[in-house]
C-alpha cells in the first residue's frame, strides 16, 4: 500500500480528501486502479432537509409554546400551578377570554382568576366538579401537599382545604376565639354536633361563621360556580376537608394516598356522606396509574430513594463492558470460559437473592395484612421462579451448545485480532451513544414546547388541558420520526465505521503498516466523506419499519373495543402484526450491516451492495447460520454477563447496606432498571464485536470466491466445519454459488 504512518499523518488539510485515498486497502485488493465514489448523495439531500423541517417546527414551539402548561395543574379557574397569572404574566390584555368547549365545537367565555401562584407549584385535586364547577375535578395550587403524609382525614376547621373566598389562608378568619365550634372526633355524631353548634352560633362571631358555613355540608344549593365568577363569589367559596396524599421526586401533584382511600372510604361516607366522594379520586388516580395504583407509586418511590446505586451501577456496567471487550481481544478463550461461569453465577445469585427477599417478606407480619406489602412479596417470588426457569434454560443450553460455541472460534479469534490491531474500535460506539441521547433529549424538550402551542381546553382534570388539532399532530408527527431517523442512523454510522475499518484491516498484506496509525479515524473520514448516502439510505428504511410500529401502539389504545372477546381477538391480531415488524426490522437491519460491508468493498449505492450481499449470503446458508446463531450466542453471553455483575452489585447494596434496607421495601424495581440499563451499554460494547464477525465473514466470502488468500487458518477450518454439513463448498465454481467474472465483487445466484 505504501502508506508510512508519519507521512500518513503529517498530510495539511488541504489534502484532506486526497488523504482518504491512501491505504484503501479492500479497494486496491479487490478494485485495483478504481477510486472511491460518492454514493446515494440525494439521500444525504433528503435528510438535511427532514432535519431543516425539524428545526422549522421547532423554532415555532420555542417561540410560541410554554411547557408550563403541561408540566404543571390547572385549579378550578385555570390558573397555573407555579406561575404568575396576571393578565400581564400570562401575556394577555385581559382575564376574560375564550377556552374551547370539551367536545371541540365553539368556544365559551371564562373569567382567569389571576392568581399569583408562583409559590404554589403543586396541583390538590379537591373534589369532584360534578354540577359545582367547570371542570371535572375542583382542584386548587398549594405550596406543599395537604395532610402529606399523615394518615387521617383532616377534618378540623384549620385543615380544611378551600376555594373562593378562602382559597388563600390569608382570607381566612382567627379561629382560636373562646367557644369556637369545633369537629371534636372524626364520627358521624361528631360532624351532626359541630353542625348543630355552627347554626346556633349565629351572628356572634360573622366572620368566624361566615367561614365555618362554607364547609360543603352547608352547601345546600344546586348553583354551580360560573365560569363568569369573581375569585371570592360567594357561590364558589366551597371548603372540603384534607384527605391524605403523597408526591413523589419532582412531581407537581399531590397524590391521593390510594391504600388510606381504599380502606377507609366507606368509613369517611358514612360521616360526611355521599358529597365527599373520595372514591371518584380514587378511581381518577388508578385510572391514570393503573389498577395498582398504589403499588406503582410505591415502585416509583423505591426506585427514586435508589437513584445514586441505579446511576453508580450504570457506570460500572461502562466499565465492566470495556474491561470485557478489553480482554477478549486479548485472551479469547479464557474469556469465554470466563463469560459463561460469571453468567452462571450471576443467575445463581440473584436466584439466591430473591428467595431470600421473598421469604423475608413473606414471614413479615405485614404480609397478608397490608395489600401493598403482600402484592410486593407476591411479586418477589414470582422474579425468583423466572430467575430460577432462566437459571435452568441456561443451564441446559451450555450443555447442549457449550461445545458448538467453541467450534465459533475460528471468527471470533480474527474479531479480537482486528480489535487488537485497532484499539480505538472500543470507543466507536461511543460518540453514536452520545449524540443519540442528545438526539433524545432535544426531542423531549421541542416536542413539550410544540405540545403545549395547542389552544387552552375548558373542562378537564386539571393536567394538560390543550386541544391538539390535526396541524399540530402533523408536527408532533413529523418531529418524532425525525428523531427517530436521526437515532437509527446514528447506530448505523457506528456500524459502518466498524465495517470500513475490519475490512480495510482484514484487506491489508501487512497489518501493522497498510492499515496506517490512524484507520478507525480514516475510515470515519471515509464512511462520511464518501458513503454517508448509503448510511442514510439504510437508516431510513428501518427507521420507516419502526415508525410503522411506534403509530400501531399508539392507535391501538383507540381502537381496542371494550368487549372481552372480540377485544382479546383484535389484541391477538395486533401482536402478530407488531411481531411480523420486528421480525422484517430485524432482518433490515441484517440487511444494512451486511451492505455497508459491499459499500466498503465496492463503492457502490446501498441497493446494488445490498443486492450483492445477499446473493453471498444466501450462497453460503451454512456458514451463515453457524456465524448468526454460535456468534451471537456468545454476543448474548457477553451482554449477559455485564447485565448481571451490573445487576447483582445494584441487589448486593440495597440488601447489605442498612439505610436502603430500611428505606426501599422491594430491590426489583431499581434492579430491573439497572438491568435494562446495563444490557444496554453492554449491546454496544458487543454490537462491536458482531459487526467485526459479520464484516470477517463477508470479507472471507469474497477472499475465497476472488481467491485472494488474505484467510487464515483458523477461519478457513471454521467456515469449512460450519458448511460441511450443508454439503456446501465456499467457492466460486459451485454450482449456484457467488461467481464474478468482473473486477467488481457481483455475485448471482444460478438456476
Amino acid at each position: 500500500c505504501g502508506c508510512p504512518g508519519s507521512q500518513f499523518d503529517s498530510e495539511d488539510a488541504a489534502a484532506g480528501y486526497q488523504r482518504l485515498d491512501l491505504c484503501d486497502n479492500a479497494m486496491d485488493a479487490l478494485n485495483p486502479g478504481k477510486s472511491r465514489k460518492t454514493t446515494d448523495c440525494a439521500c444525504s439531500i433528503l435528510f438535511i432537509l427532514c432535519w431543516a423541517g425539524m428545526l422549522y417546527i421547532a423554532i415555532m414551539g420555542f417561540l410560541h409554546g410554554d411547557p408550563d402548561r403541561l408540566l404543571y395543574g390547572l385549579d378550578y379557574k385555570f390558573d397555573q400551578c407555579g406561575k404568575l397569572n396576571t393578565a400581564a404574566g400570562r401575556g394577555i390584555t385581559s382575564l376574560n377570554v375564550n377556552v374551547a368547549l370539551t367536545d371541540g365545537n365553539g368556544t365559551k367565555p371564562i373569567l382567569l382568576g389571576g392568581r399569583d401562584h408562583t409559590s404554589e407549584p403543586m396541583y390538590y385535586a379537591v373534589a369532584p366538579g360534578g354540577t359545582r364547577f367547570p371542570a371535572s375535578y375542583a382542584g386548587i395550587c398549594a405550596g406543599v401537599c395537604p395532610n402529606a403524609n399523615l394518615e387521617r382525614i383532616g377534618y378540623k376547621p384549620s385543615e380544611w382545604v378551600c376555594t373562593g373566598k378562602y382559597y388563600d389562608k390569608s382570607n381566612r378568619p382567627d379561629l382560636t376565639v373562646s367557644g369556637m365550634p369545633y369537629i371534636r372526633s372524626f364520627t358521624k355524631a361528631g360532624v351532626d354536633s359541630f353542625v348543630s353548634d355552627v347554626e346556633s352560633m349565629g351572628s356572634k362571631l360573622k366572620e368566624q361563621n361566615a367561614y365555618l358555613t362554607s364547609f360543603f355540608l352547608f352547601k345546600t344549593s344546586t348553583e354551580g360556580c360560573p365560569d363568569t365568577a369573581a375569585n371570592d363569589d360567594e357561590r364558589c367559596t366551597i371548603c372540603y376537608p384534607s384527605y391524605p396524599t403523597v408526591s413523589y421526586g419532582a412531581s407537581a401533584y399531590c397524590l391521593p394516598n390510594l391504600t388510606f382511600i381504599a380502606e377507609n372510604k366507606n368509613m369517611i361516607a358514612s360521616v360526611l356522606g355521599d358529597k365527599f366522594d373520595l372514591g371518584a379520586i380514587s378511581s381518577a388516580a388508578d385510572k391514570i396509574l393503573g389498577s395498582g395504583g398504589a403499588t406503582t407509586l410505591q415502585v416509583i418511590a423505591d426506585a427514586y430513594t435508589a437513584l445514586p446505586v441505579i446511576l453508580g451501577c450504570m457506570g460500572a456496567a461502562i466499565i465492566v463492558g470495556f474491561i470485557w471487550a478489553f480482554l477478549v481481544r486479548l485472551f479469547v478463550k479464557p474469556m469465554m470460559v470466563v463469560t459463561i461461569i460469571g453468567v452462571f453465577i450471576g443467575l445463581a445469585l440473584g436466584v439466591w437473592t430473591l428467595w431470600q427477599k421473598a421469604n423475608e417478606m413473606r414471614n413479615s407480619a405485614l404480609y397478608g395484612v397490608n395489600d401493598n406489602f403482600t402484592a410486593y412479596a407476591d411479586v418477589t417470588m414470582g422474579f425468583f421462579a423466572a430467575n430460577a426457569a432462566c437459571l435452568a434454560l441456561y443451564t441446559i443450553f451450555i450443555l447442549c451448545f457449550g461445545r458448538s460455541i467453541f467450534l465459533a472460534i475460528g471468527v471470533i479469534v480474527e474479531a479480537s485480532k482486528a480489535l487488537a490491531a485497532m484499539p480505538a474500535l472500543l470507543f466507536v460506539p461511543v460518540l453514536p451513544a452520545v449524540l443519540t441521547f442528545g438526539v433524545f433529549v432535544y426531542f423531549v424538550i421541542a416536542a413539550f414546547y410544540i405540545a403545549s402551542t395547542g389552544e387552552l381546553k375548558m373542562d378537564g382534570s386539571g393536567v394538560a388541558q390543550i386541544k391538539y388539532d390535526d396541524n399540530l399532530k402533523g408536527a408532533l408527527a413529523f418531529h418524532f420520526f425525525g428523531c427517530l431517523w436521526s437515532s437509527v442512523l446514528l447506530n448505523h454510522v457506528g456500524w459502518a465505521i466498524v465495517g470500513m475499518s475490519v475490512v480495510q484491516w482484514y484487506f491489508a498484506r501487512d497489518k501493522s503498516a497498510d492499515i496506517g496509525r490512524t484507520p478507525v479515524l480514516t475510515a470515519s473520514g471515509r464512511v462520511l466523506r464518501y458513503h454517508f448516502g448509503s448510511v442514510v439510505f439504510g437508516s431510513l428504511i428501518v427507521a420507516i419499519v419502526k415508525y410503522i410500529r411506534y403509530m400501531m401502539h399508539f392507535v391501538k389504545k383507540y381502537i381496542t373495543p371494550e368487549n372481552a372477546v372480540c377485544g382479546s381477538f383484535i389484541k391477538c391480531i395486533w401482536c402478530c402484526i407488531d411481531c411480523c415488524l420486528r421480525c422484517f426490522e430485524k432482518l433490515l437491519e441484517f440487511i444494512s450491516r451486511n451492505a455497508y460491508i459491499i459499500v466498503a468493498v465496492e463503492s457502490e449505492s446501498f441497493c446494488t451492495s445490498a443486492r450483492h450481499a445477499f446473493g453471498f449470503l444466501v450462497s453460503n446458508l451454512g456458514g451463515l447460520a453457524m456465524v448468526q446463531v454460535i456468534g451471537d450466542s456468545f454476543l448474548f453471553l457477553g451482554k449477559a454477563f455485564v447485565a448481571l455483575v451490573s445487576t447483582g452489585i445494584a441487589a448486593i447494596i440495597l440488601t447489605q447496606s442498612p439505610w436502603y434496607n430500611l428505606n426501599t421495601t422491594s430491590i426489583i424495581l431499581p434492579c430491573t432498571i439497572v438491568f435494562i440499563g446495563a444490557w444496554m451499554i453492554g449491546s454496544l460494547f458487543m454490537g462491536i464485536f458482531e459487526m467485526c464477525i459479520d464484516t470477517i465473514f463477508m470479507s472471507f466470502l469474497i477472499d475465497e470466491d476472488k481467491k485472494l488468500g488474505f484467510a487464515d487458518g483458523a477461519l478457513k477450518a471454521f467456515i469449512a466445519d460450519a458448511s460441511k454439513g450443508k454439503g456446501e463448498k465456499v467457492t466460486s465454481s459451485t454450482k449456484g454459488k457467488a461467481t464474478t467474472s468482473a473486477p467488481n465483487v457481483k455475485p448471482t445466484v444460478q438456476a
